[in-house]
């Protein structure tokens, strides 16, 4: 009789540890959280690559691009401009800017990697920046931006600096760290590609030697 009482309360008690097992209130995991305020850093260093690379007279179609350039100082400073006012106790000390993405040519029988057309006409499809930020105080989310459309990205001489921004930038979305306000959200990297002049080439690397970040 006393077997028969467990066996009947064992399954009972089943279908309430089933569904405590799949109760949506159940822990998840959740990653850092997402800063407020400003972050206003410098860049350092970096590198990256052009496919094709940039020639003289290039070749039609667009050029991908890709680039990691580096905010930590090599001081340790920190980033003196950023101010973070949420979580309380974070500063920012540095971090990595990652990049990727393509230009088209001006148009559609153009030739994008032409070092003439890549320092100005050439229109930006899109590129997606990764912003994983060093801190102190704890982590924070990184910060995306996906940027898009319109020329005059670039432009320098002797030597290319990349500004990503509305404008020259059609457009801007930035989410995680640093998501509000949406208006703020500038990447520009001065780099060591020639233009718009430039020699037999191809340029398919890149130095990164400066720059800044603000989101």
């Amino acid at each position: 009789m006393i077997r028969k009482l467990l066996v009947t309360a064992t399954a009972a008690l089943m279908p309430v540890a089933l569904v405590v097992a799949t109760y949506p209130g159940a822990a998840v995991a959740s990653g850092p959280p997402r800063a407020v305020g400003t972050a206003n850093c410098p860049i350092y260093s970096g590198k990256g690559t052009i496919n094709p690379g940039l020639t003289p007279a290039g070749s039609p179609g667009g050029v991908k691009i890709a680039f990691k350039a580096t905010l930590t100082s090599p001081t340790g400073a920190a980033c003196a401009n950023s101010s973070i006012t949420k979580p309380a106790g974070v500063t920012i000390i540095g971090g990595t800017v990652t990049g990727s993405g393509y230009y088209n040519g001006p148009s559609g029988a153009s030739t994008g990697n032409s070092c003439s057309e890549f320092d100005g006409p050439d229109v930006l499809g899109q590129i997606t920046i990764t912003i994983k930020w060093l801190t102190t105080g704890g982590p924070i989310a990184n910060t995306k931006i996906v940027y898009s459309g319109n020329s005059g990205t670039v432009n320098g001489s002797p030597t290319d600096t990349i500004t990503l921004d509305t404008p020259p930038a059609a457009s801007a979305t930035k989410t995680g760290s640093f998501h509000a306000p949406a208006t703020v959200h500038k990447v520009q990297l001065q780099t060591d590609i020639p233009g718009p002049a430039c020699g037999p080439g191809p340029y398919s690397r890149f130095n990164i030697l400066g720059g800044s970040v603000l989101v």
